[in-house]
């Protein structure tokens, strides 16, 4: 039998092309999910501004040091270090709270997140991990996420913004826990600060160290 190895090459030439096509059409593919990563680099100069800009955001959106210094300073925001205990436990940005990516689906399977986020119905549980304890909460189809109940409770806005952070630029940390929250619970409130420690550490802000 004589081999064709033209009609081979086509054959192969147009599954690449099909496989490629593929992807185009899968949500959670990787790659997709992160062209849906936003910059945003905002000349705001007044504090009603700022509250536009956060009740306006669909999807994850990256920060510089300046705009996430102002959320910081004006308490607009719940800080969530994505790095692990040990890191979080050494040092960490004053006032933020730990979610570990690499314990976050295991944090949702073993509070049942998605399952209330699939009933719609308000709830609020406090979970506590080694390093942090803090509450999550559902009302009226908005996600609070704050050390306070007090703050869950009165609804406060920056226990429903949430600006994320690593270890700085070349750290993924902080990106994977922004979608896993917007993909995975809906939440969009989400903002992604890739300085990260180390940018922060050498502004000199606010720290806090074992």
């Amino acid at each position: 039998m004589k081999i064709n190895y033209k009609d081979i090459i086509q054959i192969i030439t147009i599954s690449i092309l099909l496989s490629s096509l593929r992807y185009f059409f899968l949500e959670d593919y990787p790659i997709l999910k992160k062209s849906k990563l936003q910059e945003v680099d905002l000349n705001v100069s007044e504090l009603d501004s700022l509250y536009s800009f956060l009740d306006n955001l669909e999807s994850p959106t990256v920060l510089n040091l300046e705009l996430s210094k102002m959320l910081y300073d004006n308490n607009l925001v719940t800080f969530i270090d994505a790095r692990d205990i040990e890191s979080y436990n050494s040092s960490h940005i004053l006032s933020s709270i730990n979610i570990p990516y690499e314990l976050v689906d295991q944090i949702a399977t073993d509070y049942d997140l998605k399952y209330l986020n699939e009933l719609k119905e308000d709830f609020t549980i406090e979970i506590d991990i080694e390093s942090s304890s803090f509450y999550i909460s559902l009302i009226d189809g908005q996600f609070y996420i704050s050390d306070s109940i007090d703050k869950i409770k009165n609804k406060s806005f920056s226990s429903k913004n949430f600006l994320i952070y690593c270890d700085g630029h070349g750290c993924s940390l902080s990106e994977d826990l922004g979608f896993y929250l917007y993909n995975e619970l809906g939440i969009k409130g989400i903002l992604i600060y890739e300085g990260g420690i180390p940018e922060w550490l050498e502004s000199g802000y606010p720290i806090k160290n074992d």
